[in-house]
């Protein structure tokens, strides 16, 4: 089984998957994109050719995985839809989540400085200001993310009903 949480920077893809681990540890590992880019020793930057690597790198990672029966909570965002069409054709039981925040939340959250660099142009290519994010269509679940840390686990909890029916 893979859990796929997908969104731009700053929703909380992260935060969720670590909170989702710490329920599932006994039957899941957790592979965070940030943690494979440093695992693979920084070397992508964020173009649209290193980004397209790196969901390359993601999905080999979690196909292998799960062809071992090994199951998965993945924290990355795939902005191509081709790369999103290969996930779905090549991984099995597969469940995508797509999670979204409002844009002044992710501002508030923005520990990164990800948004504030990118409006302010220090820095390009960042999905959802300068690269367009196309919303992941047939998800198999869409969740809004705006609250606080503390109040996320509603997110969490959802998660874990709507997947094992609890």
């Amino acid at each position: 089984m893979i859990i796929w949480l997908t969104g731009i920077s700053g929703v909380g893809k992260s935060t969720i998957a670590k909170a989702l681990y710490s329920k599932l540890k006994k039957r899941f590992i957790m592979i965070d994109g940030d943690v494979i880019r440093k695992i693979n020793n920084n070397d992508l930057g964020y173009s649209k050719i290193d980004r397209d690597t790196n969901a390359k790198r993601l999905i080999n990672l979690a196909e292998y995985l799960s062809k071992q029966d090994i199951n998965l909570i993945v924290s990355a965002n795939i902005t191509s839809i081709k790369f999103r069409k290969i996930i779905k054709k090549r991984l099995r039981n597969f469940y995508e989540i797509h999670i979204t925040a409002e844009m002044k939340n992710l501002l508030k959250r923005d520990y990164k400085n990800i948004y504030k660099n990118a409006f302010s142009k220090k820095i390009k290519q960042v999905v959802g200001v300068d690269i367009k994010y196309y919303k992941p269509k047939n998800c198999f679940l869409y969740l809004e993310n705006n609250s606080n840390k503390k109040n996320f686990l509603k997110n969490v909890n959802l998660i874990i009903k709507k997947i094992f029916k609890k």
